[in-house]
């Protein structure tokens, strides 16, 4: 049994408004762009300390969950200004 739009129904029985859909392609074109700004920043994290090895490290594991995390929030905030 397929349901309309106009029926949407949660688990609960409550009818929700559906409402614009979102461009995903936002999302995308964030993570491609922070992707490339990782690759060419790179170097220069992994310079801006004394022993190599920690560079290396902090430049392999923090660094990339920094620019993941601002991307998710900068994509967050778009979805937030395109529903309101």
């Amino acid at each position: 049994m397929f349901m309309s739009e106009a029926e949407a129904m949660t688990i609960v029985g409550r009818n929700e408004k559906i409402g614009k859909t979102y461009p995903m392609y936002i999302e995308r074109i964030l993570l491609l762009l922070g992707v490339i700004f990782y690759i060419f920043t790179f170097s220069r994290v992994s310079g801006q300390f004394d022993n190599d090895l920690i560079g290396i490290l902090i430049s392999l594991t923090v660094y990339p969950f920094i620019i993941l995390f601002t991307i998710e929030v900068i994509g967050r905030i778009i979805q937030r200004m395109h529903t309101d």
